[in-house]
This record gives structure tokens, C-alpha cells and sequence, in this order.
């Protein structure tokens, strides 16, 4: 991959949270831990993260989640519907919070959101553009929502985005597939290895 000046560039780590990518967690143990597994998506990030940090590149955390009872949720979406039937992802929660293995480190901006994107609902833009950021490596669960969806928006806003395809998973490796072929287009794939090889 081409080079990447880290000081325009900031690190997105999305929804790695227990109810999603823990085997006990409400997602998670629906079977959406297993993809994660297969894809070493959490260890791949933990080396990503670990990069990032040492070459001085800002890393982003990004977690949904919603108050006890979920009235930010309404009837219009099955995917969020879902998850308010699971009473997942409540504000305060074990499973909202951020898997042991990637926890944000000193100093590091958390974001957290309502839906789909990094960006609705959260500072997240300003937080990017007050430090001089262009530039977006996404890592995050599930590939099909949050990584996607983020990466859309992204674009949208004039960000090139980078997109670690072994450090996402989402629900079947089809569907994790597809998304790629977007994304494909809308920015670049890379591997984490790839990455921290470059950034090292």
C-alpha cells in the first residue's frame, strides 16, 4: 500500500463490544462471535492498535449504545429492533463496553453513538477536523453496518478512507464479502499486517 502520513490520519476501532463480538454477549452468542473468531479480528486489531500508537497515529474508539429501555430505538429498523429486544448495548453495561483486549488507551477520544455511522450523533467530525485528519482506517464490527456505514459517510464528508478487511467480520462471511465490494470502491482494502508494515 501507499505510504500514509499518520499525522493526517486517524484510526477508527468500531464496536468491538462485549454484546457484540463475545460469544455471552447478546449478539454475539446469536452466532456473530463466531465470524469474529474466524477473521482473528480482535488479536489483528489489538497489533493494529498497538502500531498505531507507536508511530503516533490517533486512534478513535466507537461504541453504540442506548439509555435503559432504548427510547432512542424506534419500531422502523429490524436491526436495532433486534437489539432492543435483546436489551443489548445499555449505557453502562458489561455488554457495552469495549472488549479487554482493545480498550482505549490514555488519552484517547471515545465516541459514542445512536446508530449505524461513527459520525451520527457524535462529535466526531470536529474531533477529526480540529487535529487536521483526511485521512480513515476502519477496523470495526460488523463489516455490513458500522464499517460501511461509517465509510459512506466518510466519503460523503471528503475523508479517504482505508478500510483493514481482517480486522472486520460481520454475520456471515457472505455478507462480510459484499460489503468489501462496496467498500471497494469507495476507498481502499488493506490488511493490518500491510498497515503496520507501512506505518512501522
Amino acid at each position: 500500500m501507499s505510504d500514509i502520513d499518520v499525522a493526517r490520519t486517524a484510526l477508527l476501532v468500531m464496536d468491538f463490544q462485549n454484546d457484540i463480538v463475545d460469544p455471552k454477549g447478546a449478539i454475539g452468542g446469536q452466532g456473530a462471535s463466531d465470524e469474529v473468531d474466524r477473521m482473528h479480528a480482535i488479536p489483528n486489531t489489538a497489533k493494529v492498535i498497538a502500531a498505531a500508537r507507536k508511530a503516533g497515529m490517533m486512534v478513535i474508539h466507537i461504541g453504540v449504545a442506548f439509555r435503559p429501555g432504548h427510547p432512542e430505538i424506534g419500531p422502523g429498523s429490524p436491526l436495532f429492533q433486534s437489539i432492543k429486544d435483546a436489551d443489548a448495548l445499555v449505557e453502562g453495561s458489561w455488554g457495552a463496553s469495549f472488549h479487554p483486549d482493545l480498550t482505549p488507551g490514555d488519552g484517547e477520544v471515545v465516541a459514542i453513538k445512536r446508530g449505524v455511522s461513527s459520525f451520527e450523533g457524535t462529535d466526531l467530525n470536529p474531533v477529526l477536523r480540529n487535529r487536521g485528519i483526511d485521512q480513515l482506517v476502519l477496523a470495526g464490527i460488523a463489516t455490513t453496518f458500522v464499517v460501511e456505514g461509517t465509510a459512506r459517510h466518510a466519503v460523503d464528508m471528503g475523508y479517504g478512507v482505508t478500510v483493514l478487511e481482517d480486522c472486520c467480520a460481520s454475520m456471515t462471511d457472505g455478507m462480510h464479502q459484499a460489503s468489501l465490494a462496496v467498500l471497494s470502491m469507495l476507498g481502499s482494502l488493506t490488511t493490518g499486517e500491510q498497515l503496520i508494515a507501512t506505518i512501522s
